[in-house]
């Protein structure tokens, strides 16, 4: 496989027992489908392994916004999207296979942007206290008199089978 930024070897390198292809040249980095969610949490040893290791071949790149060819499906050309809800990060996935290209300190940028385990939950608990849901309350409905009025009718239907029955 290709650099799709500089045309050059990727190298396969295996973190945490996960393939990822890293270029020398650039300090860019392919994903294969799905692997990100694995790196990108800065407080997990992979994350750290993989973002010391990319930091040896940071290099600034011109034109990041010309077009990048995926360099698992050599013919198809990747999209570039923000992966963050704040829209800081852009990365480029392949429409084909689901890789995903991340230039150069890109994966820095998502791995600041990630919460980590104890973050989420005290986010999460302050979310759930800020919106509890409220309690609506409207005009009662034609129908809901129908249900009183049918239990009303079978209290009296058990009073008249008892007084038939106990005559």
């Amino acid at each position: 496989m290709y650099c799709p930024r500089t045309y050059t070897d990727l190298r396969k390198v295996k973190v945490g027992g996960i393939a990822v292809y890293v270029s020398e040249s650039c300090g860019g980095v392919f994903l294969e489908n799905q692997t990100l969610k694995l790196f990108e949490c800065r407080s997990g040893e992979r994350g750290k392994a993989l973002s010391a290791h990319l930091a040896k071949f940071h290099n600034e790149l011109q034109g990041l916004n010309a077009k990048v060819f995926c360099p698992l499906c050599v013919d198809t050309v990747m999209l570039r999207r923000f992966y963050s809800p704040l829209h800081v990060v852009e990365i480029d996935e392949c429409p084909g296979c689901g890789g995903i290209w991340l230039d150069t300190g890109e994966l820095a940028k998502l791995q600041s942007l990630m919460l980590n385990e104890k973050e989420r939950a005290l986010l999460r608990a302050q979310l759930m206290e800020e919106c509890q849901p409220s309690k609506i309350e409207g005009h009662p409905h034609i129908r809901d008199a129908w249900i009183r009025r049918s239990d009303k009718v079978d209290k009296l239907m058990d009073i008249a089978s008892y007084l038939t029955n106990g005559w």
